[in-house]
């Protein structure tokens, strides 16, 4: 069994999403209940600034107690699942399924407050949770582009050298709306969202008609198209051509001034796509999606029209592709052709490969992997004897090296080799009723 092949006997429970949404919620009302509001304030404004003057604190907190003990026993729950789950009935079967699901969620919740706490800074103010409040947040964007082009590479088999057309698209039509005719921000981020449906639509019409590698490069010449036209001098006065363009957000969406904030709407849009898929490949569709990336032909034999079910990954891929691109258009305040480049394709499909194509977590984790590495090591001057090497200047090296290592010590990717592993199989029998 792989995470990749789920069941359709999977058990389901509406009790552990209510436990951990209680979990969430439970700090930041005690935080609002026990501050001191700010009086010139009324009305929800008055209630949040109360619970600002508690968790803005510097270092350790009640808030960060509070949730970095909830960490511990939702992994408690969880690893006491992984070997009596089954004793518990429907609510241990589905928490041994899914629970480090909701571990990993419970600690990208708190992972501020405990960053906050170990540097003795403030998650909403300058310091080092601020600074990695924003390479999270980072991640989190790189994280929904690679689990969006996981749905078509690794899921449904259609390979696309053309990903960043969405990803810029939704930078470039959430920031040219906002300033240019001046739409609000929930009509910008609503057209930009059916940009990518329009654009998914254009490029599944035309170029599922073309098969194989010729596919792929009708997609890199379909993105290459819009990098050019937002680059050209021509557009200056409306893109900035390769310079770009900058925009206007509103405060509650400032990244400057609201890291924490955006932190925390950037990680509802990484949990709502992963949620997506999840679902969606459990489901008869999903399954039907998984045909035809392994035989096309014959889901044909079998009654499936495989263009509409390809048509329809490439859709939602298109559209969560876009909503990566809002969320970084958003972040910057502004947008240029790089967002457009091929970049923004090769490094979801390094993250998906390095993660594990087909699997729900590996884009996740190759996106983790990949950008912290990057973070901890790009400043790392190393020395071998006499010799300095500047890992910054030679980086694409490094990662090109990164790249062959972890493919050859983890060749279905962490997560498919992991699954894979005896060591996994051994506990998986371990924890089955007569396991031994």
């Amino acid at each position: 069994m792989t995470e990749s092949i789920a069941t359709t006997t999977r058990p389901r429970s509406w009790l552990w999403p209510v436990i951990i949404l209680a979990l969430m919620l439970i700090p930041y009302l005690l935080a609002a209940f026990t501050g001191t509001p700010d009086e010139e304030l009324t009305g929800l404004a008055r209630w949040h600034s109360a619970a600002e003057s508690v968790y803005c604190v510097n270092g350790i907190s009640t808030i960060s107690r509070i949730l970095f003990a909830e960490v511990v026993l939702v992994a408690a729950a969880v690893a006491l699942t992984q070997w009596q789950g089954s004793k518990w009935g429907r609510w241990g079967a589905s928490l041994k399924l899914n629970g480090w699901y909701w571990f990993m969620l419970m600690l990208l919740v708190a992972l501020p407050f405990i960053i906050a706490w170990q540097t003795e800074t403030s998650v909403c103010s300058r310091g080092r949770a601020f600074f990695w409040e924003s390479i999270l947040v980072e991640v989190f964007i790189f994280a929904i582009l690679a689990i969006s082009y996981n749905l078509m590479f690794g899921f449904t088999g259609v390979v696309s050298f053309g990903h960043a057309a969405f990803f810029g698209l939704g930078a470039y039509t959430v920031g040219l709306t906002m300033r240019h005719w001046e739409w609000p921000w929930f009509l910008a981020v609503l057209g930009a969202l059916l940009i990518g449906v329009v654009i998914a639509l254009i490029k599944g019409f035309v170029g599922l008609r073309i098969k194989g590698l010729y596919f792929a490069l009708f997609t890199l010449a379909f993105a290459e198209v819009f990098f050019i036209l937002f680059a050209n001098r021509i557009m200056v006065d409306i893109t900035g051509a390769e310079d770009g363009f900058t925009f206007d957000v509103p405060d509650w969406l400032n990244f400057t001034q609201n890291r924490f904030f955006f932190y925390y709407l950037a990680l509802l849009v990484l949990v709502a796509c992963f949620v997506l898929v999840f679902r969606l490949m459990n489901s008869p569709t999903g399954r039907v999606l998984r045909a035809i990336r392994d035989n096309e032909e014959r889901a044909q034999m079998l009654g499936f029209n495989t263009f509409q079910f390809k048509l329809l990954a490439i859709v939602l891929a298109g559209v969560m592709a876009a909503a990566a691109g809002v969320l970084r258009g958003l972040a910057f305040k502004g947008a240029s052709p790089n967002v457009l480049g091929l970049d923004f394709t090769i490094t979801p499909l390094l993250m998906t490969i390095i993660g594990g194509t087909a699997t729900f977590s590996g884009p996740v984790i190759g996106a983790f992997s990949l950008r912290l590495i990057e973070e901890l090591l790009r400043n790392k001057i190393v020395t071998i004897g006499s010799t300095e090497i500047n890992i910054g200047e030679r980086w694409s090296l490094i990662l090109g090296a990164v790249f062959i290592l972890s493919v050859m010590v983890f060749p279905y990717g962490i997560v498919g080799t992991w699954q894979s592993s005896r060591l996994r199989q051994w506990l998986g029998r371990r924890s089955s009723p007569g396991g031994s």
